[in-house]
């Protein structure tokens, strides 16, 4: 799309479609200074104080965009919330530049996604070479458990480039 469609487009938006624009500029923006992907700075997920020991927390807001017409917060985004948790989970408690992906995942919904916020606690329940096991519980601000989940990751093992390696140009 050119500047120029872009622009008329731009003018045609609600005030409400105008501020999911802003939103993704910022999560542009974010991605540029904290490297996190997209999704995670769109739906403004940070890092918390942490609970227990080994476990993550992080969480969210819950918005109007993040919501289907009954005002709960999509399943999609709850079950995306939960995958996020425990890959950063896993990938603070390792080397860079290793890095994880999710191999399997299971998520059961407990009570419907409302409120103000989602909080994910997120830990390791099992691990064996290159593949870990995780679990996350999210909960909303009036403490409601909102999802369980379970998944399985790979660690994908990456050599760290030498410093010849890495200003090399071929």
């Amino acid at each position: 799309m050119e500047r120029k469609e872009l622009a008329a487009r731009l003018e045609e938006l609600s005030e409400r479609e105008v501020r999911v624009v802003e939103e993704a500029l910022r999560a542009i923006g974010g991605m540029k200074e904290n490297g996190y992907p997209f999704l995670g700075n769109f739906w403004q997920i940070e890092q918390e104080e942490r609970g227990e020991k080994g476990v993550f927390r992080c969480g969210m807001p819950i918005r109007p965009d993040m919501q289907n017409p009954y005002r709960i917060v999509y399943g999609g985004v709850t079950a995306t919330l939960a995958d996020m948790a425990m890959a950063w989970m896993l990938e603070e408690r390792i080397p860079a530049p290793d890095k994880f992906v999710t191999l399997d995942m299971n998520v059961t919904y407990h009570n419907p996604g409302i409120g103000k916020r989602l909080t994910a606690d997120a830990w390791v329940t099992e691990h064996s070479g290159e593949l870990w096991r995780a679990a996350c519980r999210i909960v909303n601000d009036r403490d409601q458990l909102i999802v369980t989940s379970e998944g399985t990751f790979r660690q994908l093992v990456r050599k760290a480039k030498t410093k010849t390696e890495a200003s090399d140009p071929v």
